[in-house]
């Protein structure tokens, strides 16, 4: 039988529990509906056997300084990126549409927070305001494991102001 002391400590361990775990959630719904952080609603998806219809590699400028950058994944290069640079003059925004022909890959621009997982049949869309100062030569890399030239899957992102 369990004395008084150790009834009192058990219910304050509760209490602590249950307080940690409601902060928590009452985070997880501030980040939510405060600042606006949810999944997304929209999933946009491609038939990989069709992917040319769907997403054509490339770099558009919808817009003075906003460029559309259609990246596609494949084993082990990323096209444009690998063969032939992404070069982008004064970007004020950067939407990446990224889809991969046969593996999971990961595409990362290193040094920024552009980070994101691509898988068959799926596009990722990224949007990205670099700041303002921001130039040079950044590397692009694969992030999850593709396969045995998954070292070599890398790119190369130019920004010129």
């Amino acid at each position: 039988m369990m004395s008084q002391e150790e009834v009192r400590l058990e219910y304050l361990w509760v209490i602590v529990v249950v307080s940690m775990l409601s902060a928590f959630i009452v985070s997880l719904v501030y980040v939510g509906v405060a600042k606006g952080f949810w999944t997304p609603e929209e999933v946009v998806t491609c038939d990989v056997k069709k992917l040319d219809e769907f997403i054509e590699p490339g770099i558009r400028e919808l817009e003075p300084g906003v460029y559309e950058v259609n990246i596609v994944a494949r084993r082990w290069f990323f096209e444009p990126g690998s063969t032939q640079p992404i070069v982008l003059e004064n970007p004020r925004k950067i939407i990446f549409r990224i889809t991969s022909a046969d593996y999971i890959h990961g595409f990362e621009i290193v040094g920024t927070p552009v980070n994101v997982m691509i898988f068959p049949g799926y596009i990722a869309e990224v949007e990205w305001i670099p700041p303002k100062n921001l130039q040079g030569e950044f590397l692009v890399l694969c992030n999850e494991y593709c396969g045995i030239g998954h070292s070599n899957m890398r790119g190369i992102l130019i920004i010129k102001r």
